[in-house]
């Protein structure tokens, strides 16, 4: 294969990869649009599920450092015990914009993700599970951001 076939070929790759992630970004954005620029943690949530309420219990995991060296960079794993898991969705409530990621999910999807996210500062780290039925189950984390990763 000759060079510019290649480079005409991932290029081409990246163009049509970012358009799919466009595409489905608007379709998230639309389905909860006031959720995505709340600006405090439980107005998302009641933005996004039409209620405050939900079940603090083990279905939701959420696993996370106490402390992140890098709030740019935060690891999260998320995952639910539930077999009928509709939405999964990560509030961060001191951040500017606490909706971080929320996911919709088919049946027969596998409901665990691992991610990076952002944070400004200290705060509690929430996953909302929402099933089938319209329950809400919750876990919360708090992750300390240090600076300079000193643990100060």
């Amino acid at each position: 294969m000759k060079r510019r076939k290649f480079l005409g070929l991932g290029f081409t790759s990246v163009a049509a990869i970012a358009t799919l992630q466009t595409l489905g970004s608007a379709s998230i954005l639309s389905e909860h649009p006031k959720a995505f620029d709340a600006t405090t943690g439980d107005a998302a949530l009641k933005d996004a599920y039409g209620t405050t309420n939900v079940m603090k219990d083990d279905k939701a995991v959420l696993k996370l450092p106490d402390i992140a060296e890098n709030g740019a960079a935060v690891p999260i794993t998320v995952s639910t015990s539930l077999s009928n898991a509709k939405n999964m969705t990560i509030i961060i409530d001191e951040n500017p914009r606490p909706l971080a990621v929320s996911w919709d999910l088919s049946e027969g999807t596998i409901p665990k993700f691992s991610t990076r996210i952002k944070m400004r500062k200290t705060s509690n780290v929430r996953l909302i599970v929402e099933d089938a039925n319209g329950k809400l189950h919750e876990a919360v984390k708090q992750v300390k951001v240090t600076v300079g990763g000193c643990g100060g």
